[in-house]
């Protein structure tokens, strides 16, 4: 899943942010379908790698390796990475203030 990170043929960005939650979590739906498609959140992950977050459900056993790789304890779980997966900022749950706050440039 990850080697999907920083996809072939686009303008390669510097950092991507990515999402870690699961389909029976509802802060994580909460945060999916309110928080990340508010305007104001929006327009702050265009500075991003694919202009927006890649949202991995962690509840898909293909993507049970991802929660001690990265060191998952709450869910969701927004981490900022470099191409090499190393983690530059990590938070939890967030309001779109928060997040808005959170995603400004490193």
């Amino acid at each position: 899943m990850l080697n999907k990170l920083f996809g072939f043929g686009s303008k390669k960005k510097k950092h991507q942010i990515v999402v870690f939650l699961t389909n029976w979590c509802p802060h994580c739906q909460q945060m999916k379908h309110q928080v990340w498609t508010d305007q104001k959140v929006i327009k702050s992950a265009e500075s991003y790698h694919g202009s927006k977050p890649m949202f991995i459900f962690l509840d898909k056993p293909e993507n049970q390796y991802l929660i001690s790789e990265f060191r998952i304890e709450r869910y969701p779980t927004v981490i900022i990475m470099d191409k090499d997966r190393n983690v530059k900022k990590q938070g939890s749950n967030m309001s779109p203030e928060e997040l808005v706050e959170f995603l400004k440039e490193l």
